[in-house]
């Protein structure tokens, strides 16, 4: 349909040429008449390609009628020279621009059958000069109407060319959002996915630089997760963001524009509202420039991450759920022995890692429950476990194994890990105080003992170390019995 324009223009051009050599021969209605015929053609040409179910395909139908329709006019005007030349070019040109040599060929086939179909029913007559004027006139409106094909096809091009840089961008997106699945799927904690994301999104957009904020919902000025990739922030834009990110439940809109500048660098805010149920989030992108496609892609960059971290702190709370004791918090029983049989497999396994195992027993909790309720003896279960926290290590693994029982898992350890440990406890937890709250609404002060045996693969079958450990703890409560009952 972009070409309708030029191609009226070459019938009203043919048309004024017709009207010329009918004044010149004065030939008059004999020539005029037939002329106005033609100029029926562009508006039925038109009207079918309007109501046609395929459009495009009712055009390309009509530039053949073109060819065959001219072919037939240059017959009537006797084959004058410039306008049999310059209008089988348009029709030759036009039909070659959609469809190639092929096409083309089946143009000049139809503009020829016109031009000698007509000679043979009216007869062959020639006029191969009329006058100069019409020779210029000619020429002019061949050049008019080449200049305006050129510029309907530089515009198609233009087009074509917006629509490959948009698809291609949009398949940048695509990809960018199966890498951040992919992220998503991989990462072990909320940090890592964060940062592993914007990474990821830097590497696919290294033109714009990336940053995510997560704040707490009660407290929106505390941001708990926050990631950086490829971006770095001025003095105004760091306050602009710290005063956005503060007053952020206030904040309904999808994408913010923070620069106030309207064609350089420009800082774009994405809200996550709605999509997290326990933080407000903002992603943050910097872009080289005012970027439309950015600004419509940013949301579903948002929805994607807000998604996967949504997802994540589900699977984390579910898997803590079965990983955790639910009254201290450390890891269950079931995780250890998990952990342990690991260990165990491990050793068994070239090159054969050693572990060790520390078993303690917290002295005296039945005779607190008894005497001043559970309530007293979970706060002092839950005592023992913070401060046995506080003497581990990050690779050991800390958990509850029974009511009163606690056990450190050390990989990769010999007797030297438990033993130091040992050491420390008995420094720094043992004949400790601590104050709970009994069941009669009173507060007692409570010693804190624990009995303790380690043991490690070192010196007994990987099977047998748990073992082991949980004899060397029983015969130390009971050496502690005795000595405390020989005062």
């Amino acid at each position: 349909m972009a070409t309708v324009p030029p191609r009226a223009f070459a019938f009203c051009h043919t048309f004024g040429l017709t009207v010329w050599i009918a004044l010149v021969e004065s030939s008059g209605w004999s020539l005029i008449l037939p002329g106005l015929l033609l100029l029926l053609w562009p508006a039925v040409a038109y009207g079918h390609a309007v109501l046609a179910h395929d459009s495009k395909r009712a055009e390309f139908r009509n530039l053949y009628f073109d060819s065959l329709v001219f072919g037939i006019w240059c017959g009537v005007l006797d084959y004058y020279v410039w306008a049999t030349l310059f209008i089988g070019l348009a029709c030759f040109m036009n039909n070659m621009v959609v469809g190639g040599l092929r096409r083309m060929a089946a143009s000049a086939a139809l503009f020829s059958s016109g031009a000698l179909g007509w000679g043979l029913l009216t007869g062959f007559n020639f006029r191969p000069y009329v006058s100069t004027g019409l020779d210029i006139y000619q020429v002019a409106g061949a050049v008019v109407y080449f200049l305006a094909i050129a510029r309907v096809m530089y515009g198609q091009n233009r087009k074509i060319g917006r629509s490959i840089v948009e698809i291609k961008f949009q398949n940048r997106v695509f990809h960018a959002l199966l890498d951040l699945g992919s992220v998503a799927n991989r990462a072990s904690n909320i940090n890592t996915l964060l940062n592993d994301s914007l990474q990821h999104l830097h590497a696919d957009f290294p033109e714009y630089g990336f940053a995510v904020f997560l704040q707490e919902r009660q407290r929106p000025e505390v941001t708990r997760y926050a990631a950086v990739a490829g971006l770095s922030f001025g003095p105004e834009d760091e306050h602009r963001l710290s005063s956005l990110l503060t007053a952020a439940h206030e904040h309904q809109e999808g994408t913010i524009r923070l620069s106030e500048k309207s064609e350089i660098e420009q800082l774009y805010a994405t809200s996550m509202a709605g999509r997290l149920s326990l933080y407000f989030g903002w992603l943050v992108v910097r872009a080289p420039r005012l970027d439309g496609g950015l600004e419509r892609t940013l949301t579903l960059f948002a929805d994607q991450l807000a998604a996967a971290t949504e997802n994540k702190l589900l699977h984390l709370a579910l898997k803590k759920t079965a990983e955790r004791d639910g009254l201290t918090g450390l890891y269950n029983r079931g995780f250890f022995e998990s952990a342990l049989q690991l260990s165990i497999q491990g050793k068994a396994q070239p090159p054969g890692l050693d572990f060790a195992v520390l078993m303690m027993d917290v002295d005296g909790l039945k005779e607190v429950n008894d005497r001043h309720g559970h309530v007293a003896g979970d706060q002092l279960i839950t005592t023992v476990a913070e401060r046995l926290e506080m003497q581990c290590r990050e690779d050991d693994i800390l958990a509850r194994y029974g009511g009163d029982e606690f056990v450190i898992l050390f990989p990769s350890a010999d007797l030297s890990a438990p033993n130091r440990i040992a050491e420390l406890i008995r420094s720094n937890l043992e004949g400790q105080r601590c104050v709970v709250d009994t069941a009669q609404d009173k507060q007692v002060e409570l010693e804190l003992r624990l009995s303790m045996g380690s043991a490690s693969s070192t010196e007994a079958p990987p099977q047998e170390v748990l073992t082991l450990a949980d004899n060397r703890m029983y015969d130390d409560k009971t050496r502690r019995r005795r000595k405390k009952a020989l005062g």
